[in-house]
């Protein structure tokens, strides 16, 4: 039997978008009430709830709120990632930071190298990073620690991250020598996926991380913070909010990558632009 399609009547689809912002950053202008709608549906008949009023109260609820709230951040966030996407910023990594990190720092094997994903998605952007270092660290002769601190709002998206398991049609593209360095193929031909080598997970820690907490947990400890494509969803208000943030936890000189479709212009940040969607973060 068919189920019923429920509808948010124009009033609560704008309250209840509100407290999505509010809480999460994530802009829900009124073009995105109907992919509000459809994203809802299964959730809405898990809870054997027949109308969004009954779910808006469920959010206002605050014995309740925040692991509904958690499964609505999972529902309604947007998950769009691939392998070495925007590849020009992994090009940058090679060529610039990581050399420049050996030259400013030079590194030994207790000076340690870390990086940033936020909004990490299903975890490709922070497996990429950590393919290109070791592509680095192979052809150079160079050696030095470093981690990846992996986040996002979606306990399903970290899930998969966490697991590093993904379809093989994923890595298609991929030169036949970094799958083969870098990636394990399943043995049971009729899953045909690959994992990331246990190597490359062990330095990749992922946890959630909503970005519009007032205080993060940490504070000027990034090299490098790769945050693409997450602001494009936020407002301008809680994009300097957000980045703020972000730029406390960079070091001075560290490097913020933002994607290519977004804009920091006249934010009055203490940032200098180095390239198309990279900057460094000033002393001042």
């Amino acid at each position: 039997m068919k189920s019923e399609f429920i509808e948010i009547s124009d009033e609560l689809f704008l309250q209840v978008g509100k407290m999505i912002t509010e809480k999460y950053g994530i802009k829900m202008p009124p073009e995105k009430k109907i992919m509000f709608q459809a994203r809802l549906q299964r959730r809405l008949h898990e809870l054997d709830i027949h109308s969004f009023d009954e779910y808006a109260k469920i959010l206002l609820n605050d014995s309740c709120s925040a692991g509904e709230f958690n499964q609505l951040a999972d529902l309604i966030s947007t998950n769009k990632t691939e392998f070495f996407r925007e590849n020009e910023h992994f090009t940058f990594l090679n060529s610039i930071i990581l050399p420049e990190f050996i030259k400013v720092k030079t590194p030994s094997l207790s000076s340690q190298l870390k990086i940033w994903s936020a909004g990490c998605s299903s975890g490709q952007e922070a497996y990429s990073i950590g393919i290109q270092i070791e592509e680095f660290l192979r052809t150079s002769g160079q050696r030095f620690d470093y981690s990846i601190l992996a986040t996002d709002i979606s306990a399903r998206m970290l899930r998969q991250a966490r697991e590093a398991i993904y379809p093989f049609a994923q890595v298609d593209e991929l030169s036949a020598e970094i799958k083969q360095r870098y990636f394990l193929k399943s043995k049971d031909v009729r899953t045909m996926k690959v994992r990331i080598i246990k190597e490359i997970r062990d330095k990749v820690t992922v946890g959630y991380m909503n970005l519009m907490e007032d205080l993060y947990p940490f504070q000027a400890q990034f090299d490098v913070v790769f945050i693409r494509n997450t602001l494009i969803y936020f407002d301008r208000a809680n994009q300097l909010k957000v980045l703020k943030q972000v730029l406390n936890s960079l070091k001075p000189g560290g490097f913020l990558l933002i994607g290519h479709s977004e804009s920091l212009i006249n934010l009055q940040l203490p940032i200098q632009s180095v390239a198309p969607s990279i900057y460094v973060k000033t002393n001042v």
